[in-house]
């Protein structure tokens, strides 16, 4: 897919995320070639642009969502009555050896399709349901499809009787695709390993995974739901910035300290987690322990594909601990002094941008509006009434919703405008849906 030669927002609030840049009002962006080449008040139109009027909306970069489970689309509102990992095994994870590559292909075009028009421009599609090789050949497909970027993470964790047997046409396959794909910063669909769960593979299998992905220069993501495993890792020599583990909702205060001292991000899914019954506390000592925060959705089988509603609900959970931590220390009612309350709302927003970008391995290309950035942002109308006094950070992460993105950016290419997706059709990304459910739940 060819960019336009030139795209030139105009009027925005610019929310740069840069802080060299800061927030730019009545602002434009310049695009060409993909890239962000100005921001700026009162850019030149020059012959041959696209002009898009952002007048009166926030203009932010892409949201990113750095956990997700692409394939469980088309299962929405399955989950939605789950209480626990029982559960969601029994009724959720259960069904993946029913889908077929077809149905592969028809759960991943779905559900990228919906989160492009909810302003998530790039994904990391944690990929656990590769049952055949074709299973991920045809995800692969749709996710070129949609024109949404993604970080396709092959998952390693097939059936788990026959985990270290189906190993060998697993890294075989990965080998070949890291040979094939594109995997420069510029390419919409990246590869990436979903690494088998350490409780489940024993860490021989896990450290045969790492190594092998290290080796082919592939981001990497693993599931960390047991205490002790990044101690375990650290001894092993395993932990690096290219590892992102997600949830880490066990994980002690030295073990926080261990993947900053390495670079670690955390992908923290917090209606899932909460969903689950896990203790969310992990997100504000990871902040303060200078591990990079960023957010999924995780399972849409129930869960929106809402990076929005992840926003407001960490942001309102980390706020309630802080105010619970004040209670307990006598200091009440609350007060503000120095370093108290911590988190504020423009750090959220930085979990679904600057910091999502730098989880898969973007960091230097994506999750700001800058000159020399890789040009993916969406344009948000502020509401019906009127826009948020004061911080616009604060209305996009405590106000904003899906329904206020207006114009979706991907690689510099309009892929939604005035509300309307371009190039992709709702009408497709439904049909794909029933498909799945037809032949799953039809018999």
């Amino acid at each position: 897919m060819m960019a336009p030669a030139a795209l030139l927002l105009r009027g925005a609030t610019v929310l740069t995320m840069d802080p060299a840049l800061g927030d730019i009002a009545d602002g434009d962006v310049r695009i060409e070639g993909g890239r962000v080449v100005a921001v700026g008040r009162g850019l030149p139109v020059e012959l041959g642009d696209t002009v898009v009027n952002a007048r009166g909306m926030l203009a932010i970069p892409g949201l990113i969502d750095t956990h997700t489970h692409m394939w469980q689309g088309p299962l929405k509102g399955l989950g939605a009555a789950m209480w626990g990992m029982a559960d969601y095994h029994a009724h959720i994870f259960s069904l993946r050896g029913r889908l077929s590559a077809e149905d592969m292909h028809d759960a991943a075009f779905a559900t990228g399709v919906e989160m492009l028009d909810n302003g998530i421009t790039t994904v990391l599609d944690f990929c656990h349901n590769v049952m055949s090789p074709q299973h991920a050949e045809r995800s692969i497909d749709a996710h070129r499809k949609t024109g949404q970027r993604v970080l396709f993470c092959y998952g390693m964790l097939g059936d788990i009787p026959t985990l270290a047997t189906d190993h060998s046409w697993r890294m075989a396959q990965v080998r070949h695709l890291a040979r094939a794909m594109d995997g420069g910063p510029q390419a919409l669909v990246r590869l990436g390993v979903g690494l088998a769960s350490l409780e489940y593979a024993g860490l021989d299998l896990f450290e045969e995974e790492v190594r092998a992905a290290r080796g082919l220069g592939l981001p990497m993501s693993f599931h960390q739901n047991v205490a002790g495993q990044i101690h375990a890792l650290e001894d092993a020599g395993l932990l690096g910035p290219d590892l992102l583990p997600v949830h880490c909702n066990p994980a002690l205060d030295a073990e926080l300290a261990l993947l900053a001292a390495h670079g670690c991000g955390i992908s923290f899914t917090p209606e899932s987690e909460v969903g689950d019954g896990r203790s969310v506390r992990v997100m504000g000592r990871a902040h303060r322990a200078g591990v990079t925060p960023s957010l999924g959705v995780d399972v849409p089988s129930r869960v929106a594909l809402d990076l929005f509603s992840q926003m407001r609900l960490s942001f309102w959970l980390m706020r309630n601990e802080e105010a619970e931590a004040e209670r307990l220390a006598g200091r009440w009612p609350l007060t503000r002094y120095p370093g108290v309350p911590f988190i504020q709302p423009r750090q959220v927003l930085a979990y679904a941008t600057v910091n999502a970008a730098r989880a898969v391995g973007l960091g230097d290309e994506l999750g700001r509006i800058a000159p020399g950035c890789i040009a993916d942002l969406i344009l948000l109308r502020c509401g019906a009434y009127s826009p948020s006094l004061g911080d616009p950070a604060a209305h996009v992460v405590l106000q904003s919703t899906t329904a206020d993105v207006d114009t979706v950016i991907v690689g510099g290419k309009l892929r939604k405008q005035a509300g309307r997706l371009l190039d992709v059709d709702r009408r497709e990304a439904t049909a794909a849906t029933q498909r799945v459910r037809a032949r799953l739940f039809s018999a």
